[in-house]
């Protein structure tokens, strides 16, 4: 079985909103206490991520403003280590946004790191969409929304 992680958090902001903060990697350090990021959010194009421990070069293969993003990344070849993520991004009726952050983990050295994907101490996809709420609601605060 594939580990899978997932996080769910409601946003007090439109889908757009969300996407644009979701989507503005430079501006990652001013609020994810979790990962770094640069690149932009094309179809086809190589980002650059750095989270604890680890950098990477993910492929995006979904960019949908104020929907879905989807990437997918391998450490060493895909036999390894590959994981498959996306963040969709769904408009609920009181006129805030769920966000999914979700990943499929998947290569033979998944079973050393297992332990360390997410332990109750260190939950860093709930960190992120924590952070990303809380950017996307100050910008919805000054009128942005």
């Amino acid at each position: 079985m594939k580990p899978v992680l997932t996080s769910v958090i409601d946003i007090d902001a439109t889908p757009q909103a969300v996407w644009d903060v979701l989507t503005d990697f430079a501006a990652y350090g001013e609020w994810s206490n979790f990962s770094a990021a640069e690149g932009t959010a094309r179809v086809g194009s190589r980002l650059t991520m750095r989270m604890p421990g680890m950098t990477f070069r993910p492929t995006v293969t979904v960019a949908t403003p104020g929907q879905e993003l989807r990437w997918v990344g391998t450490l060493g070849v895909k036999q390894l280590f590959h994981g498959r993520h996306s963040f969709v991004l769904s408009p609920n009726p009181d006129g805030t946004t769920r966000l999914t952050n979700h990943e499929e983990f998947s290569g033979a050295l998944v079973t050393l790191i297992r332990p360390l994907l997410r332990t109750p101490k260190n939950d860093g996809y709930a960190a992120f969409n924590k952070g990303l709420k809380q950017r996307a609601e100050g910008r919805t605060e000054l009128g942005t929304r």
